[in-house]
């Protein structure tokens, strides 16, 4: 394969051009990885890593359900992956709980107020985080959003396209903290994303960030069989450099993260930025 392909070349069947979500490019990029008919490239305008074709949000939904999706890419890695499926399966008992973790990083830069969770899945974030905080939560899935309802409520839940969604059916300008605890990977307008964000957002108020680390060290090693490469959930791949950029170009400014979530050891990049007041 060539070391550089044009937008063009790079469109299987039904699917439609994907310009670069951070610099607008249609232009030349390098090809990352391949699993047709998804191809990860990375722009050479300004180095984001991303799938160069796209899907509509309604087909996304009913073809593509995160856990469904997580359900297949489970039964490939441990058909090709065995080993490493074994070793992650040993060391889990020794990690952070996934949810206690997203809640203590949002608790680090806030503590109370109403928190909007952007991809909130079946709200299992949410039924911690509400003993905080006033909670809502949007998802694209119906059968995540069913479940979400059961277990904090109806009325906090609100179904379909993220950003659709919190442009016409909230206020701006009324939450004090958005969460974005993995999303904006799954997100085909992640600059949409963030400005949402930012419109929802009292002055001063914060967005939390969770996306994987396309910078970690586990990704050079591991390669194209690195944890990360969920095709087509995660459309988006992002270094502290690429996520930083775009959130000063949607308006937030990014706040210096502790030195743990520096380390490039890490498969999560974890980061917060605010609205100006």
């Amino acid at each position: 394969m060539s070391a550089i392909t044009h937008a063009t070349s790079e469109i299987s069947a039904g699917l439609a051009l994907r310009p670069c979500p951070l610099c607008g490019s249609a232009g030349s990029r390098k090809p990352v990885l391949r699993r047709d008919p998804w191809q990860v490239v990375g722009c050479l305008e300004c180095g984001m890593v991303f799938i160069g074709s796209e899907i509509p949000y309604e087909a996304q939904a009913r073809e593509h359900d995160w856990e469904e999706e997580w359900r297949k890419d489970t039964i490939r890695r441990k058909r090709e992956q065995p080993v490493m499926v074994f070793l992650s399966r040993c060391t889990r008992p020794f990690l952070p709980h996934t949810h206690g973790r997203l809640l203590s990083q949002t608790l680090h830069y806030a503590r109370a107020g109403k928190l909007v969770d952007f991809g909130c899945s079946d709200a299992s974030f949410l039924a911690r985080a509400r003993k905080y905080f006033r909670v809502t939560g949007i998802d694209l899935s119906p059968r995540g959003v069913e479940i979400a309802r059961s277990r904090v409520g109806a009325e906090a839940i609100l179904e379909g396209p993220v950003v659709e969604v919190a442009e016409n059916r909230l206020p701006a300008n009324e939450f004090d903290v958005v969460t974005q605890l993995g999303y904006i990977e799954h997100e085909w307008r992640p600059q949409s994303a963030l400005r949402a964000a930012h419109r929802l957002l009292k002055p001063g108020g914060l967005t939390v960030i969770k996306t994987p680390n396309y910078a970690s060290w586990n990704r050079w090693i591991r390669g194209e069989k690195w944890c990360g490469y969920r095709l087509p959930a995660h459309c988006n791949y992002f270094t502290p450099e690429t996520i930083e950029k775009m959130l000063r170009q949607c308006g937030f400014e990014p706040l210096p993260r502790p030195w743990r979530d520096r380390l490039p050891t890490s498969d999560s990049l974890w980061l917060a930025a605010r609205k100006p007041a």
